[in-house]
């Protein structure tokens, strides 16, 4: 991944560069740039940049015809065999003696490492179970969690275009395959093409991927899969699941509650054995959407993510010079956009602060101007992408975790982010919002502080509020401490997503 500008915006690019055989075809179709000296700059549909080295351009533009031609060919087959009628609702008990899978969605990832803490504690605790990844993102730093948990797993292998097409005509011979068309097709303008298409290949988490997952773990006779999100990867694993009449349940961390590409949100709830979602929040909302099959609290159980608390033993020593630690993926729905404005505030008001501020993302750029207009520019520094040990050694000196969460245009939102958690852990006291699950583990002036989401001047008063009594302060921060501590253990937790799965 790489960034530029352009017309003094900035532009992020992602650049791949195909040597041997490629990993799906190039998007030959999408050419805006002639040709030049060297690689030929492509733009595929996403608006990502990808360089083709220019002896392989014809190969790549005869592989994509190929892959048109045949899933035309396949769509034709599937249409011709299915029906536009949902299949119906058939569970088995798997295989008796089987392990259980854990579908995980990507590794390594650092927005994942809650997952990859909870996968590890369920392997610890049964070494026979089983891992599969969908997806290797091989741009993205390991950490230790990852480094941990990519020697247990095995990745979802790939497939060319020939091999899938026979892959996909040998599941049309059978009704589980026919069936998993039919439910494709029976959506609300949906079509046997939700299972085809140029993305399949390009994407792992694609839902077309089921039969590449399918046929994985077929040797392994499971008798259960257990994913993790509940957007494109279930649909993987539901598929898959289907295929083989395998029983499957659902691990969500709030992913069910906006928009996406084949959301098929209420076959997956009448479909699983159990919905987990990570906060009351999150359940309460679940229960109340319309249009789903009928829920109740045991089918839609609450299992907060935990931490591995024996490297969270610590306790903060901050130096009291109003250090604001934030870290997290820089996305909207974080609410840092708040912070700049805030700081400006505060500094009117001559109260001293500085904000460090940990992680990467499509809000960098847009963070960064907003600290140069504010004038505070000066009192922050983007420290990038950190592993977990390094954000806890931050974590240690810091006055206040700061995490202002807003719900986003979008609709998506944080359940409980695990940056508050770890910073509870430490006594460290936390500035954040009351949205989503956040008030169930934040009480305001009790185990945390809490202001008007998307309101700089309400931050700015919480923060000059917890910096203005060290007394205050740290006897909140030991009351989340003490409440992480009783409560989020992740052997703890895990332990009780292992009892429902095995139930």
């Amino acid at each position: 991944m790489r960034t530029t500008r352009q017309g003094g915006e900035p532009v992020t690019l992602r650049t791949v560069v195909w040597s041997g055989r490629p990993f799906a075809p190039a998007p030959v179709g999408a050419i805006v740039a002639a040709r030049r000296k060297g690689p030929m700059r492509v733009v595929d549909d996403s608006g990502l940049e990808v360089r083709v080295a220019s002896g392989r351009l014809l190969y790549e533009a005869l592989r994509l015809a190929w892959q048109r031609a045949v899933n035309g060919a396949l769509a034709v087959v599937a249409g011709a065999l299915t029906t536009r009628r949902t299949p119906p609702l058939r569970r088995t008990a798997g295989h008796a003696a089987g392990p259980v899978v854990l579908v995980v969605p990507v590794l390594p990832d650092q927005s994942h490492t809650f997952v990859y803490r909870e996968v590890l504690a369920l392997l610890r605790a049964r070494p026979d179970w089983r891992c599969v990844v969908l997806a290797k993102n091989a741009l993205a730093p390991r950490h230790g969690e990852a480094e941990e948990l990519a020697a247990k797993v095995t990745f979802l292998p790939r497939a060319g275009v020939t091999v899938r097409a026979i892959r996909v005509l040998r599941w049309l011979c059978r009704s589980r395959g026919r069936e998993l068309f039919a439910m494709y097709r029976a959506q609300p303008g949906g079509s046997v093409g939700g299972l085809l298409g140029r993305r399949v290949l390009r994407e792992p988490r694609d839902p077309g991927n089921a039969f590449e997952l399918a046929d994985l773990l077929a040797p392994m006779r499971p008798c259960h899969v257990h994913v993790y999100s509940s957007t494109h990867p279930t649909n993987v694993a539901m598929g898959a699941a289907h295929l083989l009449s395998l029983p499957f349940s659902i691990s969500s961390y709030v992913d069910f509650e906006f928009g996406y590409q084949h959301k098929m949100l209420a076959e997956k709830v009448a479909r699983a054995t159990f919905f987990r979602v990570v906060t009351k929040f999150c359940a309460a909302r679940l229960l109340a959407m319309p249009g789903l099959p009928a829920l109740d609290v045991n089918s839609v159980p609450v299992v907060y993510l935990g931490l591995d608390l024996a490297n969270w033993r610590q306790r903060a020593a901050p130096q009291r010079r109003g250090v604001l630690l934030s870290a997290a993926r820089l996305v909207p729905k974080k609410g840092l956009q708040f912070v700049p404005a805030a700081l400006r505030i505060l500094r009117d008001r001559g109260i001293v602060c500085r904000w460090r501020v940990i992680g990467d993302g499509p809000e960098r750029f847009a963070l960064e101007a907003a600290c140069r207009e504010r004038g505070v520019a000066d009192l922050v520094e983007f420290l990038g992408a950190l592993a977990s040990n390094e954000v806890r050694r931050e974590l240690l000196t810091a006055d206040l975790a700061v995490l202002p969460c807003v719900i986003a245009a979008d609709g998506e939102r944080d359940g409980i982010p695990v940056f508050l958690n770890e910073a509870m852990a430490l006594a460290v006291p936390v500035v954040t919002t009351p949205i989503s699950g956040i008030p169930e583990m934040v009480r305001d002036g009790e185990t945390g502080f809490l202001a008007q989401p998307g309101d700089s001047q309400s931050l700015a008063d919480t923060i000059a509020r917890a910096l203005a009594s060290p007394e205050l302060a740290r006897t909140v921060g030991d009351s989340g401490r003490a409440l992480v501590h009783d409560m989020l253990d992740v052997d703890v937790t895990a332990a009780q997503l292992l009892a429902r799965i095995e139930a």
